[in-house]
């Protein structure tokens, strides 16, 4: 049974030509894998720091921001009898089992959210590395920087004529470009710090809901991103994409389940016209948790068939009583999702 989303990516950019090759940082040193199988490095517990896009062997895209706090691993296959549960289902296995994938919802990696201070340096990537955020900022510098020399040409001059207004344009842009470092760094200060301060508040209220709900986080945060991929990659043009920030959780019921909302946001990478470009949305999930599941111990995973309501052991991935296909055996759902799976076996 496919996990959907990561085999609909694969096909995605199979299709397209598309290779992504990615390096994660894992104590200090580098580590990579690509989506065309041929690198395939070892990744415990690692971050993301940049994403490449290659097409048809061509570098046309690079992606270098990433949330910190987004730790990935890949199992690998050294200790090969070890045991080793999937995050996103809970099937346990051999560590020997899952070194293609989760050999029951085909998961390649697990995720984790790390508690971390987020300091300035995440928001360093957003903000300061932001080509709008440098050009707003040289905008303001060179308009400063006129508005200076304007009045001291006009407080200096015994005439105002075209001459001076060159001379005004001329030094307004030495003015501009000697300034333009200083404004750039009292900005980082003055908009940095607000930002941080509003996300360290943010931190503390997610780590409330965790304390007060009892929440398996990890589990959580990697059906929601099996879900956010399944609505996604359901976009003809949508080769990629990266959650950024989860920005709000707020819990609430709906008939009968525990449901979470939400917010975060997500930077997606668009295949248009042969070219590679991204850009970055807020968005909403609703997860609401799959009261179909009734436990899922070691090696048997145990939920009521939707259809007859029999126990069922989804690993064999279909109802052994009426035939029901079973595609998930996720703890958390979300709602209205988008059932990719006859695109797959198409």
């Amino acid at each position: 049974m496919a996990f959907i989303s990561e085999t609909f990516h694969q096909h995605r950019l199979a299709e397209n030509g598309v290779n992504i090759r990615t390096a994660y940082i894992v104590d200090g040193n580098l580590r990579y894998r690509t989506t065309d199988g041929i690198t395939q490095e070892d990744v415990k517990q690692g971050i993301r720091c940049r994403k490449e896009y290659f097409r048809q062997g061509k570098l046309l895209h690079t992606e270098k921001i990433f949330d910190s706090r987004i730790e990935y691993t890949y199992v690998s296959g050294t200790d090969g009898e070890a045991e080793h549960t999937c995050e996103n289902c809970g099937f346990t296995g051999k560590i020997k089992e899952f070194v293609n994938g989760c050999p029951y919802c085909g998961a390649a990696s697990n995720l984790d959210y790390a508690e971390k201070e987020l300091g300035s340096k995440y928001h360093y990537d957003l903000v300061l590395q932001n080509p709008i955020y440098r050009l707003v900022t040289g905008v303001v510098d060179y308009g400063f920087s006129l508005l200076i020399c304007f009045l001291w040409i006009l407080n200096t001059s015994r005439t105002f004529n075209g001459y001076d207004v060159g001379k005004i344009f001329l030094y307004g842009m030495i003015l501009a470009m000697i300034l333009y470092y200083f404004f750039y760094l009292w900005d980082a200060y003055a908009v940095l710090e607000p930002i941080r301060r509003y996300k360290e508040q943010q931190n503390r209220r997610q780590r409330e809901f965790w304390s007060r709900t009892g929440i398996d986080k990890k589990r959580f945060y990697n059906n929601l991103n099996y879900e956010a991929g399944r609505r996604y990659y359901s976009r003809p043009d949508v080769i990629d994409y990266d959650v950024i920030d989860y920005t709000d959780l707020q819990e609430h019921e709906e008939n009968g389940r525990l449901c979470v909302r939400v917010e975060l946001q997500v930077r997606l990478v668009y295949l248009r016209k042969g070219k590679i470009r991204s850009e970055y949305q807020k968005d909403t999930l609703t997860l609401c948790r799959n009261d179909r599941v009734m436990k899922l111990n070691p090696g048997i995973q145990v939920i009521k068939c939707p259809h007859c309501n029999a126990n069922i052991d989804v690993t064999k991935g279909e109802c052994e009583y009426c035939g029901t296909k079973i595609d998930s055996v996720q703890e958390w759902e979300a709602e209205g999702a988008i059932c990719l799976n006859h695109q797959i076996r198409n």
